[in-house]
């Protein structure tokens, strides 16, 4: 194993402004070679590090926050418990690199090549200098919120317990790689290919899974509720022994009871109950006066002179709804879909219509859609306030019609 040369800060910031000439005209300075070097604890925040070699080096708890690292070349450097947030490494190689508790919280990672790294989080020390892999799953994860990986080579990686919720895998190449007990609440893996690879335990809730490719993929024990319907149908073929949403209720018998196990089942962070999913179902002049609903899905449902009086509504799914003659008078509307309903002579009087903020998300939030939806301008006007969506919408202030199908 090649010794590593410790470097003082003096040396580093020679190397460091070396490269920043060269990059300014390669006749000028010296592209900047770390590699092989021990460089842990230094503070190198913010500075643009753009195609420097780090292959090999010993980089424990370096501060690399907002840097520009694309291009850089990483292979087989010990990264653990390095601040890479917000860091630019597009393109950058990270090939069998240990990234034990690691903190990527939004850096951008696209095109990224982090096949056969170790990437969960183990607090036992090795000697310094030391390179060996450690494949020991212990202790805390590795932060990878919001983290960019579109189009990453993660093939065989291994990020058992690691952060994940809300990073982007669109297109990654993930085959074999072992995502056991990590959180990927709301990740978005459309387009990736995940043959071969393990979610044993892990929780997808709200995940995006459109086109993956499946091959032997294990869901075993994994947290699957709140796809969107497409994915739930190809999870139910796909994903044995996964925790998926209840099937739809169709039946008006079974509304109030579902409706509270939907509650029970946010309260509990989704331990007990089950979300509540709707499709079809016929719940024509129903009361829902003054409830509170909360990211319940009403698909294509007969909601025909339902009554939402005084009702707090968030997040709410109508989808392709028929809501004629609707009352919703002094509702608060945030965030909910009326994507395609059919909404004639609804009323809104006195409703405010407004964008959900998405706690803990900065920047976050889910604005009410009509989009395709059927409503009247003269009913829209009866609201208090309006800040919605009306991409595609169809006005209707023709004069009443029937609506074939619907029971009433």
């Amino acid at each position: 194993m090649k010794k590593l040369k410790i470097l003082a800060a003096a040396e580093l910031k020679a190397v460091i402004k070396a490269h920043l000439s060269w990059m300014r005209s390669p006749n000028r300075g010296q592209r900047g070679d770390l590699s092989f070097c021990h460089l842990s604890g230094f503070d190198l925040s913010g500075l643009i590090l753009r195609g420097m070699k780090f292959a090999g080096s010993r980089l424990t708890r370096v501060n690399f926050s907002g840097c520009d690292l694309s291009e850089t070349d990483f292979f087989g450097a010990n990264l653990d418990r390095v601040n890479l947030s917000k860091a630019n490494m597009k393109g950058a190689s990270l090939r069998a690199v240990h990234l034990r508790g690691a903190n990527l919280e939004g850096a951008d990672m696209q095109g990224v090549d982090l096949r056969e790294g170790i990437l969960y989080r183990h607090e036992k020390e090795t000697r310094s200098g030391e390179m060996a892999a450690d494949n020991a799953a212990e202790g805390k994860e590795s932060n990878f919120f919001r983290a960019d990986l579109t189009g990453a080579k993660l093939s065989g990686a291994k990020f058992r317990d690691a952060h994940m919720s809300g990073a982007i895998l669109t297109d990654a190449t993930l085959s074999r790689a072992d995502f056991g007990g990590c959180d990927l609440t709301g990740a978005d893996l459309s387009g990736a290919d995940l043959s071969g690879a393990d979610f044993r335990g892990a929780k997808l809730t709200g995940a995006k899974l459109a086109g993956v490719k499946l091959n032997q993929t294990d869901f075993e024990g994994a947290d699957l509720r709140g796809l969107t319907r497409e994915d739930q149908d190809v999870m139910r073929t796909w994903a044995k022994g996964a925790t998926l949403d209840p099937l739809p209720v169709r039946e008006r018998a079974d509304l109030e009871q579902t409706l509270q196990a939907h509650e029970r089942w946010l309260e509990t962070d989704g331990r007990e109950g089950s979300r509540a999913v709707f499709e079809e179902a016929n719940f024509a002049r129903s009361n829902f006066v003054g409830r509170t609903i909360r990211m319940a899905t009403f698909w294509r449902c007969n909601l025909v002179a339902a009554n939402f009086t005084d009702a707090r509504l968030f997040a709410v799914d109508f989808t392709g709804s028929d809501l004629r003659q609707a009352v919703f008078r002094g509702a608060q509307i945030f965030g909910v879909r009326f994507d395609g309903a059919d909404m004639f002579n609804v009323e809104l009087t006195d409703s405010v219509i407004a964008t959900l903020p998405l706690i803990g998300i900065p920047g976050g939030a889910m604005r009410t859609s009509f989009r395709g939806a059927a409503i009247a301008a003269r009913d829209l006007a009866s609201a208090k306030s309006v800040d919605a969506d009306f991409i595609g919408t169809t006005p209707v202030d023709a004069p009443a019609r029937k609506r074939s199908g619907g029971r009433v």
